[in-house]
């Protein structure tokens, strides 16, 4: 539910607010991990700096120091770390003791965390605590007589410390700087993000308004020029794309239009023809012949004014409840009353069926719109076969669904033509062709509503027109599931 909400509300969001909120997040993370490394190197590098000034002035102590014939002394050792004080600006300690413990000077109490056996002349660093003064201190061990059978080492410890107070400070104020640039350096950066990124978006929004205001019936391709970004030229070229397929079907809807009108107003005006005619002739025979026409010419304006209608019904989206369809009977149903046609024009009306198919197999549909494919199919399989000729309806199993096929050999067919078939609002230019009138969009339309798709191709025979399509086949659970 909450990544719902969450969905719901990111949605509502713009483009460019979408991309702010992942990069100024970014751009601060970015600012804190610099800061961050910035804070390390400044410490390691002011630690660095201090330490060497600390092992320069432990070392010049122990050059300070000397062993000879008049003894063991320091020279000017607070001279020394006087000025080792000036350049640290803090509190130097140093203390200067050999190991017998005769000679010791300096701060007496500063101690040194000695390692178990430190190497001569080496300088060690640590930090410790002297009178609640935390201390940088540097220690060095130097060797002053070597041991001997009957005497020991003599070596002379030298420790400088000093307060870490003044390099604290000089860290805290390099960091404040460090803080106060990048923070400037953040608030610049957003605010150029921003601006960029309203920048780069602003074709957007032109083309938005371009779109916006265009014609309603302004169904011309948008142009695609160098200032349209690389990454929307995929989404105009989809809505050209389909800009392009509404003026075909427009078009298309145009043609039906005027096929349509000549269709309805050709039967109304030969009625009128014939009825002056009648009106001018005096015999009953000639008044049976007139109603005979006459009939046939209202005959043929219903036929057009139903097939608009079941068209009307069909894109009106309404919802198809399928149930259990016994095929076969139906089939020969539908063949049986156009057997009159089929013997009126000539035609060879015919049904096959499979090995493993007979009355008990039943399909999901409804009954009056498969026979209406049926009978739309054969219909014009018969209407538009060659005299002589064949029609065959076909039914067989496949599987989970019953494989419809209708053919007849008339008129070869062009594949131009043939890939146009079945398509709303197309009419074949040439009469003969089944795609002539609404017959065909019709059955197109009701098996997408079966969830099924009709499909045209050029019989094996030769001429001609073969129509196949499926329809699913009723398995025995499912129809127990459903009748439960």
């Amino acid at each position: 539910m909450m990544q719902g909400i969450f969905q719901s509300v990111w949605a509502k969001h713009s483009l460019s607010r979408r991309l702010l909120v992942w990069l100024l997040p970014s751009l601060v993370l970015i600012t804190v991990v610099e800061f961050s490394l910035s804070y390390r190197l400044a410490q390691q590098t002011i630690d660095e700096a201090y330490d060497r000034g600390l092992q320069s002035a432990v070392r010049a102590l122990s050059l300070a120091t000397r062993l000879d014939a008049n003894g063991f002394s320091v020279e000017k050792p607070f001279q020394l770390l006087s000025y080792v004080q000036s350049n640290a600006r803090g509190t130097v300690f140093f203390r200067v003791v050999t190991s017998d413990g005769l000679l010791e000077a300096g701060f007496t109490d500063l101690t040194f965390p000695w390692p178990s056996a430190p190497k001569n002349d080496e300088v060690l660093l640590a930090e410790g605590e002297y009178f609640d003064q935390h201390l940088r201190i540097a220690a060095l061990r130097r060797e002053l007589v070597a041991a001997t059978a009957q005497s020991p080492a003599i070596s002379v410890d030298l420790l400088v410390a000093e307060d870490l107070a003044p390099r604290q400070a000089y860290l805290e104020q390099f960091i404040w700087r460090t803080l106060l640039r990048d923070s400037i350096l953040l608030v610049f950066t957003a605010v150029l993000l921003i601006l960029i990124v309203k920048r780069s978006l602003s074709p957007l929004g032109r083309w938005s308004r371009l779109i916006r205001n265009r014609d309603s019936h302004d169904l011309t391709p948008l142009p695609i020029n160098e200032a349209l970004p690389l990454e929307a030229r995929p989404l105009i070229e989809s809505l050209n794309f389909h800009l392009d397929r509404g003026a075909q079907e427009q078009g298309q809807r145009r043609r039906f239009l005027d096929n349509a009108s000549h269709q309805i107003r050709t039967p109304l005006a030969v009625l009128k023809t014939q009825i002056a005619w009648a009106k001018s002739q005096g015999s009953d025979l000639d008044a049976m012949a007139f109603l005979a026409r006459f009939e046939s010419q209202v005959d043929q304006a219903s036929q057009h004014a139903a097939q608009m209608l079941q068209m009307a019904r069909l894109e009106s989206g309404q919802t198809l409840s399928p149930v259990a369809i016994a095929v076969l009977p139906l089939a020969q149903d539908v063949v049986v009353t156009l057997q009159a046609l089929a013997q009126q024009r000539q035609i060879d009306l015919g049904l096959t069926c499979g090995a493993d198919l007979d009355v008990s197999t039943r399909v999901w549909g409804d009954e009056g719109l498969i026979r209406q494919v049926f009978e739309n199919l054969l219909d014009n399989a018969i209407r538009h076969g060659s005299a002589g000729g064949e029609a065959t309806l076909s039914l067989t199993q496949a599987g989970e669904t019953v494989l419809v096929a209708v053919e007849n050999n008339g008129e070869q067919i062009s594949d131009e033509v043939l890939a146009h078939l079945g398509e709303r609002y197309y009419q074949a230019d040439q009469a003969s062709y089944w795609g002539s009138g609404l017959g065909l969009s019709i059955v197109a339309a009701i098996l997408i509503q079966l969830g099924s798709r009709i499909k045209f191709e050029h019989p094996t025979s030769g001429g001609g027109l073969r129509a196949v399509f499926e329809l699913n086949r009723v398995i025995e659970e499912e129809h127990n599931d459903v009748s439960t």
